[in-house]
């Protein structure tokens, strides 16, 4: 195993968890071994830290890593988290208490997670072999800085910059030989860009648009916008593009909706209702689409070929983000917990903070 594991141990807390999340599992297993396997289920849930955010699978380190931000207004404990793939046990931590992350963006060629610290308004990126921040970026003061995704096969990252307040959105573009930010994409985005995703081969990126309803199409030869269209939906939050049948899948967090869109047309294919809250969107190598459902509660499976829901499956309070092991097609969501109003002490939530394991 590599030397990621920085402070390693479980709180009494997480064994806890971890130990109701095995034996619910261990009374499932019959039922599984009937060939109930072929029908998508919660294998396994977890409390595993504090003020959960987003999630990745690595290959580097075959392991499950989330952002733990702390709880509001205390970063104690803030960090990345490295889970096992199996039993979601606690295996490391980077200690970010002083800068806690949010978003999360892996380049898993390279080992590098780069992480947004949407409080100082700055991406950093992370040797996730070592545990060490290699570099820490920002362009103006406090951006207010979302979501990053990586490019793989050319080494870059991309940064959105949702610009909410009257602000203008921005891409920050980052080099990842030099960890440096070597352009930023403004003319032409308008607000609340706030989620992006690359379509590599096209060399262009789409952004969803959470204060239009539009998806924006930005080309990387240029930096420049080539077009934007309805997402279909209200509020769209996040976006995934599927280069087979060139399609783009944006959660619209208003309506509740999953909408699907011909990339090539901009026109909508077929608007899917989720559930209240439809956040996150996560595409399976088998074409199965993961849509988190923040206010439901739920996790929906969406056949993309049929464009149907296959099942959706409560995993905790407010499911984030979906993460796939590529290999096993294990998926894995965070799941973010209750909030008590400002300047009240946390709420007690036993659904909230937990990392859940669904096997489909």
């Amino acid at each position: 195993m590599t030397p990621f594991p920085i402070r390693q141990g479980l709180s009494r807390r997480q064994t806890l968890g971890l130990f109701a999340g095995l034996l619910a599992a261990a009374k499932a297993g019959p039922a599984l071994a009937q060939g109930a396997a072929a029908t998508p289920a919660v294998a396994l849930s977890a409390k595993v830290g504090t003020g959960l955010y987003e999630i990745v699978f690595s290959r580097t380190t075959g392991l499950v890593h989330v952002a733990a931000a702390g709880s509001r207004g205390n970063s104690e404990g803030a960090g990345i988290l490295a889970l096992d793939p199996k039993t979601l046990a606690l295996r490391g931590t980077i200690d970010l208490s002083e800068e806690p992350a949010f978003g999360l963006g892996l380049n898993d060629r390279t080992g590098i997670l780069y992480t947004t610290n949407t409080r100082s308004g700055s991406v950093s990126a992370i040797d996730l072999k070592t545990g060490k921040t290699l570099a820490k970026m920002a362009k103006g003061e406090k951006a207010h800085v979302r979501q990053v995704v990586a490019d793989e096969e050319k080494n870059r990252a991309f940064v959105s910059v949702p610009g909410f307040r009257g602000a203008p959105s921005a891409v920050w573009v980052i080099d990842g030989a030099k960890q440096e930010i070597v352009q930023v994409i403004e003319d032409g985005l308008g607000e609340g860009v706030s989620a992006l995703t690359l379509d590599a081969a096209g060399n262009r990126l789409f952004g969803a648009s959470l204060a239009t309803n539009e998806v924006v199409e930005i080309g990387l030869a240029d930096g420049k916008v080539a077009r934007r269209f309805p997402s279909g939906g209200e509020s769209a939050i996040n976006i995934a593009y599927q280069p087979k049948g060139n399609r783009l899948f944006v959660t619209n967090q208003k309506s509740g909706t999953l909408t699907v869109l011909d990339a090539a047309s901009g026109s909508l294919v077929k608007s899917i209702e989720t559930g209240a809250g439809a956040l996150g969107v996560t595409l399976a190598p088998n074409g199965t689409v993961y849509v988190t459902n923040r206010g439901a509660g739920t996790v929906s499976l969406v056949d993309g070929a049929r464009l149907e829901v296959i099942a959706s499956l409560a995993t905790g309070t407010h499911p984030n983000t979906v993460a796939i092991d590529r290999e096993t097609g294990t998926a894995y969501v965070s799941n973010k917990a209750r909030m008590s109003p400002r300047g009240q002490p946390p709420v007690e939530d036993p659904n909230g903070d937990t990392v859940s394991i669904i096997r489909a």
